[in-house]
């Protein structure tokens, strides 16, 4: 048995909760947000239009519907983000304002994780770690 996918697998998952923790502390200190919802507001803010049908929400989050629509709740309550007939998500002003504010906090933290690496090697992982997103295998 070749435990080298199993390993590689393990240090993404080390990584990423690695990065998940700095990233909630700094966002949450500074920006009273958690990546849950920095990564909620950014997956709008890309969106055409700054809005999204619920379900295209999903998969990026790594969460199920029900998650998602929880997490929806405090963000439209405080005016970040505003839910619409059709089960579409919009992202509001205040909440495209805050999370300008977070981008700025989130990348010096990405780059100080990744300082040490060359661009050649970022690519490489960016590729793979994109491939291992459109796995098959990884489907619900």
């Amino acid at each position: 048995m070749n435990t080298r996918a199993l390993d590689f697998c393990m240090q993404v998952s080390l990584g990423h909760a690695s990065l998940q923790l700095k990233l909630d502390d700094a966002l949450g200190t500074w920006h009273g947000m958690g990546l849950d919802d920095f990564m909620l507001l950014r997956q709008l803010a890309q969106a055409p239009g700054g809005r999204l049908p619920l379900a295209d929400l999903v998969r990026p989050l790594g969460l199920r519907p029900s998650a998602v629509m929880r997490q929806l709740v405090p963000l439209e309550k405080t005016g970040r983000i505003q839910r619409e007939p059709g089960r579409q998500v919009l992202l509001r002003p205040a909440g495209r304002a805050q999370l300008a504010e977070a981008i700025e906090t989130a990348a010096a933290i990405c780059e100080t994780a990744l300082r040490a690496s060359s661009t050649q090697s970022l690519a490489a992982a960016q590729d793979l770690l994109a491939g291992l997103c459109r796995s098959p295998a990884l489907e619900l």
